[in-house]
C-alpha cells in the first residue's frame, strides 16, 4: 500500500449537531472529508465502499479561533461568528497502490474542509504496516472496536447523482484525536495495523464487505 502526506496551514471540519452560531472543528476529518479529497484528487466521484481499504491518521499543532463575517440573503445587517480551526495541519492516508498515480498529479484542489483550507501533497511512500498492539488515534474507529471515545454518527460518503447530494451511508463512529498523553494513548490502544515511521496504529476501514 502506499501512503501519501498532505500538509495545511488550515484544516476545518464542521460539528454536524452545530448549524448556526459557534462552529467548533472535529478533532478529525470525517470520512466523508477523504471522499471529497479523493474525489478531487481522482477528478470524479470516488465512494468509499467502492475502495478495498482505506486508512488515515489527521494531527495538527493545535486549534485557534477565526471571526468570519455572514451574510445573509435580505438581510442589510451582518452577523459575527467565531470557528475553529487547526492550524498546521497534517493527514495521512493508506490506500491502495494504483492511488499513486492520482496523487502525483491530482486533477483538482485538494481541501482539509472549506474551500480556504488548501492542502499540498507532500510525500508519497510505500508502506508496509505490521499488525500489532498499537496506540490509535487522529481517526474515527467503528463503535463494535470497544474503544472509549465521542460517538458521533457522521456521513461515510454522499451520493453525487443527484441535486443536492445526498448522504448515500451514515454510521456512528467513536472520534479518536491524535494521542498527545499518556492516558489518551494508553485507553486508545488495540490490535490494529502500525505504522512504525509514525508511532502510529492504523485503521483499515472496509466499507466494501
Amino acid at each position: 500500500m502506499i501512503r501519501v502526506k498532505l500538509k495545511a496551514w488550515t484544516a476545518s471540519f464542521r460539528f454536524p449537531t452545530f448549524q448556526s452560531g459557534y462552529q467548533p472543528t472535529l478533532p478529525v476529518p470525517p470520512p466523508s472529508t477523504i471522499q471529497g479529497i479523493l474525489s478531487a484528487a481522482k477528478g470524479e466521484p470516488v465512494y468509499l465502499t467502492e475502495l478495498p481499504y482505506l486508512g488515515y491518521v489527521f494531527k495538527s499543532e493545535g486549534v485557534g479561533i477565526d471571526l468570519e463575517r455572514i451574510y445573509a440573503l435580505g438581510k442589510v445587517e451582518t452577523d459575527i461568528i467565531r470557528r475553529e480551526f487547526h492550524y498546521n495541519a497534517e493527514l495521512y492516508l493508506y490506500l491502495p497502490d494504483e492511488w499513486e498515480e492520482v496523487f502525483r498529479k491530482p486533477r483538482y484542489q485538494l481541501l482539509m474542509g472549506r474551500s480556504s483550507d488548501i492542502a499540498t501533497v507532500e510525500e508519497i511512500r510505500k508502506v508496509n504496516l505490521e499488525e500489532k498492539e498499537a496506540v490509535l488515534g487522529g481517526t474515527v474507529v467503528p463503535v463494535e472496536l470497544g474503544i472509549p471515545g465521542i460517538v458521533h454518527a457522521l456521513v461515510v460518503e454522499f451520493d453525487y447523482t443527484s441535486t443536492p447530494r445526498r448522504a448515500r451511508l451514515v454510521k456512528p463512529f467513536i472520534i479518536l484525536p491524535y494521542p498527545r498523553t499518556r492516558a489518551e494513548r494508553k485507553r486508545q490502544t488495540a490490535k490494529v495495523f502500525y505504522d512504525p515511521d509514525l508511532d502510529i496504529g492504523v485503521y483499515l476501514h472496509r466499507w466494501s464487505k
